[in-house]
């Protein structure tokens, strides 16, 4: 179901008084994923939004797609040069870009073209305004993390050793695929390019990817990340680090399975890496520091002897622990040497992981809902080490 008027004027309004907390009259929104938030259309076009919450939608083309607006009706708008003396008429002075989304070059167009207004940046208002979940994008989120267990209920008996990981991400993906998935995961971070997620295989995990994730994998030419043509083989961890979807909204989960036997020293690293995600569940409380959260994954995987594989190892190290999820997979706030206030409602991802050159990636991942009483888990998959019968 979509964002009812009721939770699309409720954002608006929280915007409105963002921009007038800020000393903006308005904000013009180009990137169709903040559209999208505050109207629940994707179009191409602007999203003008001013502080006494006035919403004017201004499209290139009609929509004629069935998905009807409830905040406002779109305006056909096609020429940009038109767009300065709209705004004019409107009294507005200052004006808020996203410069956080925008290319530079679309970025230093709009600063030529709106010159004769007072300009800024609200990118991190909006990312801030992004990360406070309501009621409807918790259930949304539940949803994701209910899509994701089903399709891997139904995928794991299909699976066996033998399998290139390429063809068995194929078939968990089909059943995504049947539940609602659009086979694409966004992301905030300029770059990096996400499908599904990952099915990653043994030493097939730690090949490192160009993108800052918490796992690499070989993949295929053109797209060096993810799932590849390595077979899947028995005594060896797999992992599989997917995102549930759900009307736009995203849930992280991570999950190690294996055929045969596992080498003993990938039960003694899960078991670890446990007991340190367990103790950082308890840490989401509203009011603590991503950074001491962050601060206390390293102390724990000191304190556990896991620090040298911890979060990938050698230069391939990431300087995080976890991040925000929701529209994106990758949301504000980053859980990393970034002293920034948890809040109840915001919704974190947190993947604590070992990178193990000879043996692969031992982790888990848990999507969490802050609320006053501390960190309510959302994805609801079986946590232990799952032996697969073929």
């Amino acid at each position: 179901m979509p964002p009812d008027r009721e939770e699309l004027i409720h954002r608006v309004s929280k915007l409105a008084e963002g921009l007038d907390q800020e000393g903006f009259e308005a904000a013009l929104l180009r990137y169709p994923l903040n559209i999208f938030y505050f109207t629940g259309l994707f179009v191409d076009g602007h999203l003008l939004v001013t502080r006494k919450a006035e919403v004017h939608l201004l499209v290139y083309r009609t929509v004629g797609r069935p998905e009807k607006n409830l905040l406002v009706e779109p305006q056909l708008f096609r020429s940009l040069r038109d767009l300065p003396s709209f705004i004019k008429d409107l009294g507005i002075n200052t004006l808020g870009l996203e410069a956080d989304r925008l290319p530079a070059n679309l970025y230093a167009r709009y600063r030529k073209l709106l010159s004769d207004f007072e300009l800024g940046d609200i990118g991190l208002l909006l990312r801030k305004l992004r990360a406070i979940k309501s009621p409807y994008e918790v259930f949304c989120l539940r949803s994701a993390a209910q899509m994701l267990s089903e399709a891997l209920n139904v995928f794991l008996p299909c699976l066996h050793p033998g399998m290139t990981e390429l063809e068995a991400a194929g078939l968990l993906e089909a059943e995504l695929r049947k539940r609602g998935h659009p086979a694409f995961t966004r992301t905030y971070a300029f770059g990096q390019e996400l499908a599904y997620g990952h099915l990653l295989s043994g030493i097939s995990a730690v090949v490192p990817s160009y993108v800052t994730t918490g796992q690499g994998g070989a993949g295929v030419c053109g797209f060096p990340q993810g799932p590849s043509f390595k077979k899947i083989s028995e005594n060896e961890p797999l992992l599989i680090d997917y995102a549930g979807w759900f009307e736009g909204y995203m849930v992280d989960q991570s999950r190690i399975f294996y055929f045969g036997k596992l080498p003993s020293q990938a039960v003694t690293l899960y078991n670890r890496v446990l007991e340190l995600i367990n103790h950082l569940e308890g840490l989401l409380q509203p009011g603590i520091s991503a950074k001491e959260v962050y601060e206390m994954s390293l102390s724990l995987a000191k304190e556990l002897d896991i620090l040298d594989y911890f979060m990938a190892h050698g230069p391939e190290k990431v300087p995080f622990v976890g991040h925000g999820v929701g529209l994106e997979i990758d949301e504000w706030p980053p859980i990393a040497a970034v002293d920034v206030p948890l809040e109840e409602g915001m919704v974190i991802a947190l993947e604590p992981k070992c990178h193990v050159p000879s043996l692969g990636v031992i982790g888990i991942e848990d999507t969490y809902l802050i609320t006053k009483d501390g960190a309510q888990r959302l994805t609801q998959f079986p946590r232990e080490l799952r032996k697969l019968i073929f």
